[in-house]
């Protein structure tokens, strides 16, 4: 197995549980603990999003500059792999809020966001990044 289909495999597994989650939450949206779970599986989810994507475009030939999820996203971006640079680039800051302010307020808009938006995307990413894999 290549490192590029080690990486994809974790992630698409993460998407599952992602949107298993989601489900969850959108039954018990009232409940902290599915907001929480919701919010823990997408800060997995999105770390292994970001990986396996530069994994990807390494495999796929680009040149990697910047290492970091955001010039990984930028260059998906500039490329057409991704389409909506403004969602990603705000779980990325959604994704930094949930390490360092985790307040109830916070924790509820981004647990929205992800329930709403950012599951789908992570979602079609996975299964573009299978179908070119194919």
């Amino acid at each position: 197995m290549t490192k590029l289909q080690n990486k994809y495999e974790n992630y698409s597994a993460a998407v599952k549980r992602l949107n298993e989650a989601n489900l969850a939450y959108k039954k018990n949206a009232d409940d902290d603990i599915y907001q929480d779970a919701l919010i823990k599986r997408f800060e997995f989810t999105f770390e292994l999003c970001w990986k396996t994507l530069r994994e990807f475009m390494l495999d796929q030939g680009y040149l990697m500059e910047i290492a970091s999820p955001r010039g990984v996203f930028a260059l998906a971006y500039q490329e057409g792999i991704l389409h909506d640079e403004a969602l990603w680039l705000d779980m990325l800051e959604s994704r930094n809020l949930t390490s360092h302010d985790y307040g109830r307020k916070t924790a509820e808009t981004i647990a929205e966001k992800i329930s709403s938006r950012y599951a789908k995307a992570l979602t079609e990413l996975s299964k573009y990044i299978s179908s070119v894999l194919k």
